[in-house]
């Protein structure tokens, strides 16, 4: 691994050899991507490299092959004359869509659009946006841009049935479409997989839908007559807008409020392993078998070893928000 400090105009241009556990993670929920590490420092070894690593030094994280993982801002470090280590926190560009608000009016643009635009606004470089086509109306006020750039595509997904992943990658903005890879990497024992556990819930579950007028006028019901069956009816109510369906929306919160399942493997480290991308998890002693979505990740090294934590979902269901309300 390679891991390039920059401040100022001074650069170390591997500190990997510096460093003691590393982590790196992500989760889909969350604006910015982590990496944190324990930098090595000591007053009283003078062959110790003296290396500065204040809030605002630049980390740069590549693979053993030369792959770009990661680059980001030190946040946060801790400084003790106690200790022979330097805690520190780097978050990647995702902080500046959590750190700044916006006050925005979008009248019937294209999320991808409103998002260049506003992105521009804020000096928030960026890469390639899923293309919907689908012209939404929002108001937001004193909303993060992370919750505005979701809430957009959110709405576009209830009309194109496409789930969305923001994240940045290296130094740009990207909002791509969820979609299975061609290849997975398969995780099995006896070969990379460590341990793996699963969680079924019906906590939060909801298996009937009620779509109402704003009049309070219910239109109709969508319901999963099965869960009903089997757990007993759980009903939560939307709103239609006028000149809308809300069929479709109901339908969707059907799926995201079924039976939850939440999967944790721990597998051999493999950096391709991050959120948004999918694995194939064959473990014939629990029957847990099946290809399934990363919704979080977490990678860390110590001690030489490297071990990859990954949150585990069946469903393709993007992270959403509903924040802002509706433009008159």
């Amino acid at each position: 691994m390679i891991l390039k400090l920059t401040h100022g105009k001074t650069t170390v241009e591997n500190a990997w050899g510096l460093v003691g556990s590393v982590t790196w993670s992500g989760d889909k929920q969350r604006a910015a991507r982590t990496l944190t590490f324990e930098l090595a420092a000591s007053q009283e070894d003078p062959n110790l490299p003296a290396v500065e690593c204040p809030a605002g030094t630049i980390a740069s994280l590549w693979g053993d092959d030369g792959t770009p993982l990661f680059q980001g801002q030190v946040v946060r470090r801790s400084l003790s004359d106690a200790e022979a280590s330097i805690p520190v926190t780097v978050h990647d560009r995702g902080m500046f869509l959590a750190n700044n608000d916006g006050t925005e009016k979008i009248r019937d643009e294209t999320p991808e659009t409103a998002v260049r635009r506003i992105c521009q606004k804020y000096g928030i470089p960026v890469g390639s946006l899923a293309s919907t086509g689908v012209k939404v109306r929002r108001k937001f006020t004193k909303t993060s841009l992370w919750n505005i750039v979701v809430t957009l595509y959110t709405l576009a997904s209830r009309q194109t049935g496409k789930q969305y992943m923001v994240r940045f990658e290296w130094d740009k903005l990207v909002v791509s479409v969820r979609s299975e890879a061609a290849e997975n990497l398969v995780i099995r024992p006896k070969s990379n997989l460590l341990s793996s556990e699963t969680t079924e819930s019906i906590e939060n579950m909801r298996n009937s839908v009620g779509i109402y007028d704003r009049d309070g006028n219910r239109l109709a019901t969508v319901r999963d007559e099965e869960a009903v069956r089997l757990y007993g009816l759980m009903e939560t109510h939307i709103t239609q807008q006028d000149g809308e369906d809300a069929q479709a929306e109901a339908r969707q919160v059907l799926e995201e409020k079924g039976l939850s399942r939440t999967i944790t493997v721990s597998c051999i480290g493999d950096t391709r392993l991050t959120t948004g991308k999918t694995v194939v998890v064959r473990q014939p002693a629990t029957g847990l078998s099946g290809v399934f979505w990363i919704e979080s990740d977490q990678h860390s090294w110590s001690g030489g070893s490297y071990m990859t934590t990954l949150e585990l979902e069946l469903r393709n269901m993007m992270y959403q928000s509903e924040s802002g309300g509706d433009l008159e």
